[in-house]
């Protein structure tokens, strides 16, 4: 009798395990829906804090307040992004808004490059090279940004493909 007991204990704690998993999986793909605008987040965070860096370095003010202020500004968002682990809204304002405020600021940017200001916030442009350069770099910045807004908006609408297979995985558990 004891044999059939511990049989049965067995089938139950492997059901529950395999249940847990399933749950887990589960988790990780609600996480995973959001990880192109996690890359996009943490590459502005470290460009914003290169940007600091050299301008510190060319004792630029304008720039390092600026840089500052967008490196702090990414770091809030890139904290929200690991708080989707545990948070299933598909909402993330904290980020959007940081998208809009990099893609404002990115154009402004864009616009001061040909401007005589452009040596206050940009000192290591020296020529026109490293101009054209730098307005390539903000422009994919605004493409990275817009790309950002477009899936953030897939995920409200549960249109990502994300979304689908979760869907398909939920039902077909282990």
């Amino acid at each position: 009798m004891e044999k059939i007991m511990n049989k049965e204990e067995v089938a139950r704690e492997k059901t529950e395990a395999a249940k847990k998993k399933h749950e887990a999986s589960i988790r990780y793909l609600y996480f995973s829906r959001y990880l192109m605008i996690r890359y996009v987040v943490t590459i502005f965070l470290f460009s914003n804090l290169m940007w600091f860096i050299i301008s510190a370095y060319y004792g630029s003010r304008v720039g390092i307040f600026a840089a500052l202020i967008m490196g702090i500004y990414s770091a809030v968002a890139s904290f929200e992004q690991l708080s989707k682990m545990h948070n299933r809204k598909r909402d993330i304002p904290i980020t959007r808004i940081y998208l809009y405020v990099q893609l404002v600021f990115n154009i402004i940017l864009g616009i001061l490059l040909f401007t005589s200001i452009k040596k206050e916030i940009f000192p290591f442009i020296i020529n026109q090279d490293t101009m054209y350069f730098m307005l390539g770099f903000l422009l994919i910045g605004i493409f990275l940004c817009l790309l950002c807004e477009y899936r953030v908006h897939q995920i409200i609408k549960n249109q990502d493909r994300y979304y689908k297979v979760i869907e398909t995985f939920k039902q077909h558990q282990q």
